[in-house]
């Protein structure tokens, strides 16, 4: 059972608030708000519903290369003009047990200290009339290493299609589902951030493994304010054409060849309503070992679902968003080589939220999340106290629920929590003596934008 506790976590928060809000005390007032609000004029609350969520208005704006200005804003001093940016995140986060099973807390590094979770810079905005790019070089305070968290650099226009209007773009990016512009997709779904626990379920090639491991480009088009779609390839990021978007980071899942991604979604606006359905997806072949490239590549045929709905009026925002993943999952190369127990097997990944801010001020979002596969003991059952599985199974489920609290547009103070019901396939001993509650784990945080 998991024991809170608390005053240490409401020193932290106190501490992160005092010396966030001194950084806004002492910042010029040229950098009070972030780059992209400076660029267009408007408030944040016009493109985001509480950040990094978009509203309608937030994903027009990102499809049109993130290039809409003001014409105050160009007439300005290109100094003043530089679309820079910066983030700064200061959490701690506290797991129920970093010892039961025998675990080694040294598996657990930033477990209950106050920590820099993450600090970077933004290029974020406009470059020319029709080039635009949210760049992210960041510093990883659980990693405790600096490298290039996103890269989405566009080229836009738009033409007639049927005399409807057809918004379309290029996109050069480092991340399958970066380039989205739903909160349905694995970039940009709730809770929006990490924790620093390191437990957590097995994951799908689209969900988050190739971030910052590839780089890839992509063609997209919206037609009509109704449907959307994308396509795009991705290549390793070790190739020195696009070592650039994984600046700094090691490649550890190479990806073999081009791995082809593909995005549909059909969108529709009502009043203060909105709602989009889709689908996406990704083939990829990842080499089982990449210091040894003869030894040959497994190969993951992910196809998913989403759906998303919004509603915006005076002073409420609610959403809903849900999606599903399935990986077909072929380790031919692994299992020659007596890695895993078949040479087949899948991976399926479930998640849904509903979010709600007061004024976009008070509120928060609770989230329900499954992940399930096939068995396979020699890829689960590892011995490891923390992330190996006894039944050989990658089953897990829980819940996330977190408050926010938005003093200012572009600081958000939340508390979080994280509770497992099953992990690695078990309730209680998934691995000797460890159970899954022993994984929940509560964080709080402060993320200020500016």
């Amino acid at each position: 059972m998991l024991t809170i506790p608390v005053r240490p976590l409401w020193r932290a928060a106190a501490a992160m608030v005092s010396v966030l809000a001194a950084l806004m005390y002492a910042a010029p007032a040229a950098w009070a708000v972030p780059s992209m609000s400076r660029q267009t004029g408007y408030e944040c609350s016009r493109c985001h519903t509480v950040f990094p969520e978009l509203t309608p208005y937030g994903r027009a704006f990102k499809l049109g290369g993130y290039t809409t200005s003001s014409p105050k804003f160009d007439e300005k001093p290109l100094i003043e003009r530089l679309p820079v940016s910066a983030v700064i995140q200061a959490a701690r986060t506290s797991t129920a047990s970093t010892t039961a099973g025998g675990t080694d807390p040294a598996e657990f590094p930033q477990d209950r200290k106050n920590i820099v979770q993450g600090a970077g810079l933004y290029w974020g905005g406009k470059i020319t009339d029709n080039i635009g790019a949210l760049v992210q070089y960041n510093y990883d305070g659980i990693e405790k290493k600096w490298g290039m968290e996103m890269f989405d650099a566009r080229y836009t226009n738009s033409t007639s299609v049927a005399e409807k209007e057809l918004v379309w773009g290029v996109s050069l990016n480092n991340n399958p589902t970066v380039s989205d512009v739903y909160a349905s997709t694995p970039q940009w779904s709730f809770p929006n951030a990490e924790t620093a626990s390191p437990a957590r379920p097995a994951a799908t090639a689209v969900d988050m493994t190739l971030a910052s491991q590839v780089g890839g480009v992509g063609v997209y088009g919206l037609w009509n304010d109704l449907v959307y779609v994308e396509v795009a390839g991705y290549r390793n990021a070790k190739t020195k054409a696009l070592r650039a978007l994984a600046l700094s980071l090691p490649i550890e899942t190479v990806v073999d060849g081009t791995a082809p991604y593909w995005r549909l979604a059909l969108q529709q606006r009502w009043g203060a309503h909105s709602a989009a359905i889709g689908t996406y997806g990704l083939v990829a072949k990842v080499l089982s070992d990449p210091a040894n490239p003869a030894a040959g590549s497994n190969r993951f045929r992910d196809l998913a679902f989403d759906a998303n709905y919004q509603f915006i009026e005076g002073d409420h925002t609610a959403s809903t968003h849900a999606t599903w993943i399935n990986e077909k999952r072929n380790w031919r190369s692994s299992y020659a080589q007596g890695l895993t127990s078949s040479p087949d097997g899948t991976l399926k990944t479930l998640r849904a939220d509903v979010i709600y801010h007061y004024r976009r001020q008070w509120g928060g979002g609770l989230q329900f999340f499954r992940t399930s596969g096939s068995s396979d003991d020699l890829l689960y059952n590892t011995g490891d106290a923390l992330f190996g599985s006894s039944s050989g199974s990658p089953n897990s489920r829980g819940y996330v629920a977190q408050l926010n609290y938005l003093p200012w547009n572009n600081l958000k103070l939340s508390l979080r929590y994280t509770a497992y019901s099953q992990f690695n396939g078990a309730k209680s001993d998934y691995t000797p003596g460890r159970s899954a509650s022993d994984n929940n784990n509560v964080q709080v945080m402060a993320w200020l934008m500016f």
